[in-house]
């Protein structure tokens, strides 16, 4: 079923991995990540092991937790004591949880056996004060501004940027964004869309897109805020085996090819502006032209006057492409519902109907946030149907019950009956059979 605490730890655990998941490492550099893994997350070489072959056996379903094994211990650590933790990883990247735990007890902060190694890290890792990240801040902060990940689709970046406002049928005006998706080794953008609602999931949606054009990447590269680091996109990203990477928040450098093509629209934004388109579609028609003749196949500085295009097509690093049905199931959210007396259930306020063999259960429902005509429901890790959302005066459990009707070929009743017969018959033979070996006469 839909449990948060399992698809949190499958994502905790794709994580982990996704370093040693990265094509075309040799084995120096596979023992070096293992080596940081082990010693950031604090994990066995054995337990390692078996969340790499969970995944390759399985992929994402395959880190989910069988059973849980840490019910009823205490994982509150308080603010001030995580603050101290914070301030010693901040002070030497290189020091271990296992060294700040040692100068926490030294120090009075915490008692000896006060707190566990699993857990400080996870706490530190969700702060983003893991070592490799910390590494990383320093290098930025030292004054190396630039880098160049080699080979098409090995890292790309995304960003969402303010675009122009569109008249509404009410006669306002309603804010759009954009959201793209760079290739950082060819500066190709593999899609770019103007939003206007970021209550949606935009950033997925864009994601989707992009994929479907060009390929997987091998690493995806954004900004902190909180519309990138959703669950779903972390999930979407471990089902397709893409390593999700943050960016420090507001750090232009870690995002540089983004923030620059951000900076390159800008050129489209103030044309548009001419324009006044009267919509969104209008606008994404008049953008995708844009991007097609005046960046993507527009000679790039940082290319030598080769176009995006022409870098990423004539690349030799090999795509990994996904089919639309796995992309399609990557990106689907997934929610818990209990199944009603009348066999139906909802939905964003939409109703739909589960069947009334479900009656009085809870579900999965597996769904498109952009598209909710069709919904997968699932049954203890079993897909049952997919529903469409029910009609204005249907009737829940009316259809499923007509379906649920056996056609009789015979009576079941009469057969009892006729079973029962016999069998009375039969004593009464046995009967008889007794009178007349005893000498008895007809007068009985």
């Amino acid at each position: 079923m839909a449990n948060d605490k399992e698809m949190e730890t499958a994502l905790k655990r794709y994580e982990i991995i996704a370093p040693l998941l990265t094509p075309d490492l040799n084995e120096a550099e596979k023992r070096r990540i293992r080596r940081e893994i082990l010693e950031r997350e604090n994990l066995s070489e054995r337990t390692l092991r078996r969340y790499l072959a969970a995944y390759q056996e399985n992929r994402y379903e395959g880190l989910k937790p069988s059973t849980r094994s840490d019910v009823g211990r205490t994982k509150a650590i308080s603010e001030k004591t995580l603050e101290r933790a914070a301030e010693l990883k901040r002070e030497l990247p290189e020091r271990s949880v296992r060294r700040i735990i040692r100068i926490l007890e030294g120090e009075g902060t915490v008692k000896k056996g006060g707190i566990s190694r699993s857990t400080l890290a996870r706490h530190l890792l969700r702060l983003g004060l893991g070592t490799k990240e910390l590494k990383a801040e320093r290098i930025t902060a030292g004054g190396v501004r630039r880098f160049v990940r080699q080979g098409r689709n090995t890292l790309w970046q995304s960003d969402i940027k303010y675009g122009p406002y569109i008249p509404t049928n009410g006669g306002k005006k309603k804010r759009t964004y954009l959201v793209a998706f760079i290739d950082d080794a060819t500066r190709l953008v593999c899609h770019g869309e103007f939003y206007d609602n970021q209550r949606l999931p935009i950033l997925e949606d864009c994601f989707r897109k992009a994929i479907l054009k060009y390929g997987k990447p091998d690493q995806v590269y954004v900004d902190n805020g909180k519309v990138f680091i959703s669950r779903w996109f972390r999930i979407a990203c471990a089902k397709l085996g893409i390593r999700h990477l943050n960016t420090k928040a507001y750090s232009p450098e870690s995002k540089g090819k983004i923030e620059r093509f951000n900076g390159t629209a800008n050129e489209f934004i103030q044309e548009i502006a001419l324009e006044k388109p009267k919509n969104l579609d209008e606008l994404n028609r008049k953008f995708r032209i844009w991007l097609d003749e005046g960046y993507n196949n527009s000679p790039h500085s940082s290319l030598k006057s080769d176009t995006p295009f022409y870098a990423y097509s004539s690349d030799p690093k090999k795509v990994r492409f996904a089919t639309p049905e796995e992309c399609r199931e990557a990106f689907l959210w997934e929610e818990t519902r209990k199944v009603d007396k009348t066999g139906c259930f909802k939905l964003d306020g939409i109703e739909y109907e589960a069947g009334i063999d479900l009656i009085n259960r809870r579900i999965d429902v597996r769904y498109d946030p952009f598209d909710q005509n069709l919904v997968e429901v699932w049954h203890n890790g079993e897909h049952k149907k997919t529903v469409a959302p029910l009609a204005v005066g249907e009737f829940c459990g009316r259809k499923e019950k007509r379906q649920t009707t056996i056609t009789a070929t015979h009576s079941r009743l009469l057969k009892v009956y006729e079973e029962e017969n016999s069998k009375r018959i039969k004593q009464r033979m046995g009967a008889l059979s007794f009178k007349d070996m005893k000498g008895g006469n007809d007068n009985v």
